[in-house]
């Protein structure tokens, strides 16, 4: 297992990748941060090993509400294993959506996947108990021993015997087997607490079992001060692990799978990094974190505020959440509506509330149909226009079969609450528009860009008013926004996050989003 104090802090890539992997310059692991997270303390061991392993919880979560339906383009290449699971191998699973956008993702580390997946209850209790002899006696078994009993002569009674030993369930050698369990689920222990319990159910239903367990190893081997994952004892306890695991398998004479599959998932750990030749790729993180970044952004609107949203360009999965549209696996998924694509081979879903048509005051009730607001069409076939002479234009008889289609969507559309005019409450049909951009604050500040930055520049806005413009011909637009990634190292008074003041593009504000509370929504399995 590395250690978090050795990592390189690395903010602001410039080929946006967010996660671990090996330096090009030194001969040691560098950690690259997410957008926007310029205030985030370098030195500070417990802030990098709290957010490596909350990144960890936040890639695997994404893989696993995603994989398996048709809300992404996966490519799986052959190499990947079975089960839709993210490969070991260099090449991850890329995600695409139906706009282009693209998720290379790298959920696992080895060291890690390796501890949890060599847990089995019925492995841990047949190492815990072999049947051996034992100088135990089991009374209510005695009757299965009296052809080897010692009848024994006494005076007083004819009917004394003598059983020497037993062949009763019991630990094999304690230094040798149950200390390699012990030992096991000391690591396991400790994975589970830094990833917050947040693991498979067969273990989560053990953890007591565990921990009790792990109990029993640190009483032998160490003080209550050390730890794995501890700033100032990580080498001195790592180092007592490898110790421990060296003298358990000299004195181990007999070795079953068992025992081999608890031996290799500890050795992994202790001695595993990220290694290309051990499986587990290049690098562990994410190329494109915008797809991740907006699952998170409308978790947390969701959860919070479900009641104010009228559209969401997203089909989540949120536990505990009943979709009457869906069936079977699909009910805890947000999308209620089919969404025109334009192609056959999209399958994707939004969601929409309602939207009155009339411009009186009230509440938004009524379908808001979003995907016939705004279509961009480009028509393959040739066709005849001529202005002067409209009746020669070829317009009407065109095929429109054929016709190319993109729908451009908003993130995220809200009801405002009303406003207070003349000291009284008045309801309008207003909305807020935003969009979520994972970018650096600095993006939108810099004047001198280059050209590939300044054209996205550009694109954004210009889609950001086209919104703006469709939906004012329905209601009255409020604000519009863009919420960016943002770490605060203190809780700002809207725990959300605060506008750029003094930024403004051609009416479009910047809401720096309080990464670590969004992360945290996120993460959380309640709705």
């Amino acid at each position: 297992m590395f250690d978090f104090s050795s990592l390189n802090i690395v903010k602001n890539t410039n080929d946006f990748f967010i996660g671990i992997r090996k330096s090009k310059l030194e001969d040691n692991f560098e950690f690259c941060l997410p957008n926007g997270f310029d205030n985030f303390p370098e030195g500070d061991f417990e802030a990098v090993r709290n957010l490596f392993f909350k990144m960890y919880r936040t890639f695997r979560k994404f893989e696993r509400d995603n994989l398996g339906n048709t809300r992404f383009n996966i490519n799986k290449p052959d190499y990947q294993q079975e089960q839709d699971q993210t490969t070991l191998s260099s090449g991850g699973v890329k995600m695409q959506t139906e706009e282009g956008d693209v998720c290379v993702l790298y959920s696992k580390i080895r060291m890690i996947e390796r501890v949890m997946e060599a847990y089995d209850e019925l492995a841990i209790n047949s190492i815990q108990k072999k049947v051996k002899r034992s100088e135990d006696i089991e009374y209510s078994q005695i009757h299965k021993y009296l052809d080897r009993a010692i009848y024994l002569k006494d005076n007083s009674n004819n009917d004394v015997i003598y059983v020497e030993a037993m062949d009763l369930p019991r630990s094999t050698v304690r230094y040798e087997s149950t200390d390699i369990v012990n030992l096991y689920c000391y690591i396991l222990d400790e994975i589970i607490e830094q990833l917050d319990s947040d693991v498979p159910d067969n273990i989560k239903a053990r953890t007591q079992d565990i921990r009790f367990l792990a109990q029993g190893f640190k009483e032998d081997y160490l003080t209550s001060n050390q730890s794995i994952f501890a700033k100032d004892a990580f080498e001195e306890t790592i180092s007592i692990l490898k110790e421990a695991l060296d003298k358990i398998d000299k004195n181990t004479l007999y070795k079953d799978a068992d025992y081999w599959g608890l031996y290799e998932a500890i050795e992994t750990f202790l001695y595993g990094e990220l290694n290309p030749e051990q499986g587990d790729g290049k690098f562990w993180g994410v190329y494109g974190f915008s797809l991740i970044w907006e699952d998170m952004c409308n978790t947390y609107f969701f959860k919070k505020h479900r009641d104010e949203i009228c559209y969401a360009d997203t089909d989540i999965s949120l536990k505990g959440y009943q979709n009457l549209e869906r069936e079977g696996k699909e009910k805890n998924r947000v999308g209620n509506c089919k969404a025109n694509g334009g192609s056959l081979y999209w399958n994707q879903w939004v969601y929409c509330t309602s939207l009155t048509n009339s411009n009186k005051l009230g509440k938004i009730q009524d379908k808001l149909e979003w995907d016939e607001l705004l279509c961009i069409e480009f028509d393959l076939n040739h066709r005849q226009f001529v202005y002067s002479h409209s009746r020669y234009n070829q317009s009407e008889k065109r095929v429109r079969s054929k016709v190319l289609r993109r729908f451009i969507r908003p993130d995220l559309i809200l009801e405002t609450q009303p406003e207070k005019v003349e000291n009284n409450f008045q309801e309008s049909k207003s909305i807020k528009i935003i969009d979520y951009k994972d970018l650096p604050l600095k993006f939108y500040i810099n004047k001198k860009l280059s050209q590939k930055s300044a054209k996205k520049y550009r694109d954004d806005i210009i889609k950001q008013l086209t919104y703006e413009y469709i939906l004012q011909q329905k209601c009255e637009v409020s604000a519009s926004e863009f919420f960016i990634p943002y770490y605060y190292d203190i809780v700002p008074s809207n725990p959300l996050g605060e506008l750029e003041t003094g930024l403004n593009l051609q009416g479009i504000k910047i809401f720096r989003e309080n990464f670590s509370l969004i992360q945290n929504f996120y993460l959380e399995d309640n709705l």
